[in-house]
């Protein structure tokens, strides 16, 4: 499932959800909360109609409202310049690996791993994370990774 961001500088959320919904991670959506039933909504919509559903939900709003405001960095406007972007890496059922970018026209298959290969093996960062470090050439570029994994492991 994937999602176009039409909420200002909410790439951050926009990646979370496409890992939870996309990824394993999705095992973990508590039954019957606020996620699960705006992921369940949104699943059989058309983008546009999708979109609309994370704009207009008032418990998405809440939620990330919340962790915009409750950690050490204050968070930028809606409407603010922002020169850093989330994306999201998943590995789906067929092992393609899927780059999720709100702020693209659609999701992009980025290439078939092993069954035995996860979004962060060797292969999965050269098709994903390395093409955005070919792309700089010697131009600085700084990114984080964050994985979404069980505690064990």
């Amino acid at each position: 499932m994937w999602v176009q961001q039409t909420i200002g500088n909410a790439c951050g959320l926009m990646a979370l959800l496409h890992g939870v919904h996309n990824g394993g991670s999705k095992q973990y959506i508590l039954r019957g909360s606020d996620l699960e039933n705006l992921l369940h909504k949104a699943v059989p919509l058309k983008p546009e109609a999708r979109a609309q559903l994370l704009y207009d939900s008032a418990a998405l709003e809440a939620a990330h409202m919340f962790a915009a405001t409750t950690g050490d960095t204050g968070a930028p406007s809606s409407s603010a310049n922002v020169p850093y972007h989330f994306v999201c890496f998943v590995k789906d059922d067929n092992d393609h690996l899927y780059e999720l970018n709100g702020g693209m026209k659609g999701p992009v298959d980025r290439g078939l791993l092993g069954s035995d290969e996860d979004a962060l093996s060797a292969k999965a960062l050269l098709l994903g994370v390395g093409s955005f470090l070919e792309e700089a050439g010697d131009a600085h570029i700084g990114f984080s990774i964050v994985a979404m994994a069980p505690a064990d492991g």
